[in-house]
């Protein structure tokens, strides 16, 4: 009996420190698409309210991904004096892998080891809240990350100003990190025709070559980031990393100019900035082959705008203030025309096909887009409404509708592509 005591209370213990060493004491992120404008009021009201506020908050910026550290991060300083924060308050992080042109006096390569450095480690940890600037995330993971896998004293000082409630942010390549599993590199064709590359031993990963997959920072607990999502089409890449790794939950597509804000201690996701976020479930989804190209069916597809947020322990969204269901009070009637090319006045992008044409439509329930990999052979994008289906939406500004999208389905088919012309005899 004392011995299965015991075993109860050593079992009790695990769990609790395994669910402390998950759970955070407030600590805060704003992971940005990329893209990032000085004059995007919300996203830096949200960065420097979560420092402290412009009087109190000091901000350390670490420019290691930049392939022009300085400039990254001289330019990122003066967005941060014109919204308030003292340049005092301000800190450089010297650690970078790239020398900069515009410092004649200054190698900034020089500083690739300082990730080492307990000096610089102790400016980052007396900090409010840490910035990582945009270039290439595999630049950050060589400088903070050893090579056998354990962290620099710089990094342990982010995670340490993370823990004690402060803010971590970063842009592009600062926003890729963010995950425990990290997208280097790669195009959606690639990805979808060539797959998931983990043991690439380059420097510059070729985007035609698949899909880089490798560990990042771990700072965002609840799945995998990708950036600059919409501008630069990365439904595929997402999706097929995602289905070739049952252990990520969710994928997180940031657009530009907008920003994933992660509460951590209320487990917790709100949107800012101009554009939004995709959120990719796989868990009822289901991959196969064929010719070696994969079919992915029944992906849950959601996606939030400004305000809208995300309870993670719950899996439930809350829409912005003033969205209204768009269900029975549809804008659109407009039948969805097939693919668009060079001739249409008007070529929809991914966000248009799952608001204005699925999710605010009257007529449509599903529409299709095809993606040309040869002159023989393509991927079909399907999306289509489920009975879960909910689509929110604000009364129209001079910027549009506002959307938020809920549970569509999304499938990724390769098919065979023929034109036979017309007979005009």
């Amino acid at each position: 009996m004392h011995k299965f005591i015991a075993l109860l209370i050593a079992i009790l213990f695990l769990l609790t420190s395994y669910s402390n060493s998950q759970s955070l004491s407030g600590g805060c992120l704003v992971i940005v698409g990329g893209g990032l404008e000085h004059d995007n009021k919300s996203i830096f009201n949200h960065l420097i309210s979560l420092a402290g506020g412009a009087e109190k908050a000091t901000i350390a910026v670490i420019p290691s991904a930049s392939g022009t550290p300085m400039q990254s991060y001289e330019y990122f300083k003066n967005i941060l004096i014109s919204y308030g924060i003292k340049p005092g308050n301000i800190h450089l992080v010297k650690v970078a892998v790239m020398d900069d042109d515009s410092t004649k006096d200054v190698n900034e390569s020089e500083w690739k080891d300082s990730g080492n450095n307990t000096a610089i480690a102790e400016l980052v940890r007396k900090c409010s809240g840490v910035w990582f600037s945009g270039g290439d995330q595999a630049r950050t993971m060589k400088t903070l990350i050893r090579r056998d896998g354990s962290k620099t004293p710089v990094l342990e000082a982010v995670w340490d100003v993370y823990r004690n409630g402060g803010v971590v942010g970063g842009t592009s390549a600062g926003a890729a990190i963010m995950s425990e599993v990290m997208i280097g590199g790669g195009s959606s064709i690639a990805a979808l025709t060539h797959g998931v590359i983990r043991d690439f031993k380059g420097d510059d990963f070729p985007d035609s070559l698949g899909v880089m997959v490798s560990g990042g920072l771990g700072f965002f607990p609840n799945g995998l980031v990708d950036q600059h999502f919409n501008a630069r089409a990365r439904i595929g890449r997402l999706a097929v990393t995602l289905m070739n790794d049952k252990k990520i939950p969710l994928g997180f597509g940031v657009d530009e100019n907008t920003a994933l804000i992660y509460d951590s201690k209320q487990n917790t996701m709100q949107v800012a900035g101009a554009a939004g976020v995709t959120i990719l479930n796989p868990s009822k989804a289901r991959i196969s082959y064929v010719q070696q190209l994969p079919v992915i069916e029944n992906l849950d597809l959601s996606y939030l705008e400004e305000g809208d947020t995300y309870d993670f322990a719950t899996g439930t969204v809350k829409p912005a203030e003033g969205k209204k269901p768009t269900k029975g009070k549809e804008h659109y009637n407009d039948p969805w025309p097939g693919q668009l090319g060079i001739l249409s006045s008007y070529a929809p992008g991914f966000r248009d096909l799952y608001t204005e044409y699925l999710a605010d439509n009257k007529v449509n329930d599903s529409i299709q887009n095809i993606t040309f990999i040869s002159s023989t052979t393509g991927f079909r994008f399907s999306l289509f409404k489920t009975k879960v289906s909910e689509g929110f939406c604000t009364e129209k500004s001079r910027h549009g509708y506002g959307y938020t999208v809920l549970n569509l389905g999304m499938d990724i088919i390769p098919v065979q592509i023929s034109a036979t012309p017309i007979n005009h005899k």
